[in-house]
């Protein structure tokens, strides 16, 4: 069975230009960050660091996902990301299928972002002041200049988790990429089920695709 795609549309574009911009949006590695704005500017330097000191992981695609899987998405909160982009459906599956599941689509961010990289080029992000959502809930708004064009505002939602800024989801011009997801998985789980889903998307990770 050939395994489905997940578009979200216009994700890969902006997605690079999201990435990208984040690359270039501090100077210098920092201490740990103490403030959401921080982790959001601090995991987009690491990358660019590491990128700037071996330029060849940018074309070598097992060493660029370990790379994201290493510094981007261990700042995100994968569990609740799983839960929520599973919908009503999370209360479905039994604990092995939603460790299974949030496995699975946690390679298919890694292999989204990692794609992003590769297509960079040289986007600027400015940062807006912080939203205040709620006592642990903040949103880091940005927009990514365009040199020819409007610019792409790009919003962070982190919530504090033990004590640690968490990203569980990111709006590209108003377009919550998780929303997008879910409503993409559920039409999945709907023609076949959890474990169509799952293996679809492990056949995707087995295969190197994107979305």
């Amino acid at each position: 069975m050939r395994p489905t795609s997940y578009p979200v549309p216009p994700l890969r574009r902006l997605c690079a230009l999201l990435l990208g911009g984040l690359l270039w949006a501090g100077a210098g590695l920092a201490s740990i960050p103490t403030s959401p704005e921080e982790v959001v500017r601090q995991a987009s330097e690491q990358v660019l660091a590491r990128l700037q000191a071996e330029p060849a992981v940018q074309t070598q695609t097992e060493r660029l996902h370990a790379l994201v899987d290493e510094v981007l998405i261990d700042h995100m909160d994968m569990d609740r990301m799983a839960r929520w982009v599973l919908g009503k459906y999370s209360r479905r599956v039994d604990e092995d299928q939603l460790a299974r599941f949030s496995a699975a689509f946690r390679g298919l961010l890694v292999r989204t972002y990692a794609t992003a990289l590769t297509e960079y080029n040289g986007q600027a992000m400015r940062f807006l002041p912080v939203r205040q959502d709620a006592e642990d809930r903040v949103t880091v708004r940005t927009v990514i200049e365009q040199p020819a064009g409007p610019a792409i505002p790009i919003h962070f939602s982190l919530h504090n988790r033990d004590g640690a800024w968490k990203a569980y989801d990111i709006a590209i011009d108003g377009v919550s990429m998780l929303a997008s997801y879910r409503t993409s998985f559920a039409a999945e789980i709907r023609r076949g089920g959890i474990e169509q889903l799952i293996e679809s998307l492990q056949a995707q990770q087995t295969q190197g695709q994107g979305f």
